[in-house]
């Protein structure tokens, strides 16, 4: 069970804090607040499917993710269809970190690979980036207990290294 300050990964929204417990209620509820861009949601989610949610990464893991970022492997998942490969990385991106630092990484190699070889990258690409890379900065944030800028500022470090080296 979560504690009341805690911050969790909601499969749907990413970093929630958990801001009350309802056990009182027909159908026992986890009040939720998640912050996406500028404005906050607050949310009940059944307490019956606490399972689904789960704690952030630790400082520690996540210091280690962007110092190791060169490391993480891009994910060599393919489908014809890319409906159904979009579908996969989707479903990665629910888990939080390392997952979301994972996805982001692959779809920005595989736009850049795209753009050597002089093709247009499929647009899931961009999607999928901008959701993985935006769920792994509120998440390392949490973690690291500084804003999404510093961590944008971090990663955009490790982002251009590891570019660097692959070019």
């Amino acid at each position: 069970m979560f504690s009341i300050g805690e911050h969790v990964i909601h499969p749907g929204q990413g970093v929630c804090t958990v801001t009350g417990i309802d056990e009182d209620a027909p159908t026992p509820m986890i009040i939720l607040e998640c912050k996406q861009g500028h404005a906050k949601t607050r949310m009940q989610y059944p307490l019956a499917q606490s399972d689904r949610l789960h704690p952030t990464v630790s400082r520690e893991e996540a210091e280690n993710l962007i110092e190791h970022y060169d490391a993480i492997e891009c994910d060599t998942f393919t489908e014809r269809n890319s409906s159904l490969e979009e579908s996969y990385f989707k479903k990665l991106i629910k888990e939080g970190a390392p997952a979301t630092v994972r996805v982001a990484k692959t779809m920005r190699y595989r736009i850049r690979d795209a753009e050597r070889h002089a093709k247009k990258p499929s647009s899931y690409y961009t999607r999928v980036l901008k959701e993985a890379h935006r769920r792994s900065v509120e998440e390392l944030a949490v973690a690291l207990d500084c804003s999404e800028e510093d961590v944008e500022e971090r990663l955009s470090v490790v982002e251009s290294a590891f570019e660097a080296s692959v070019n």
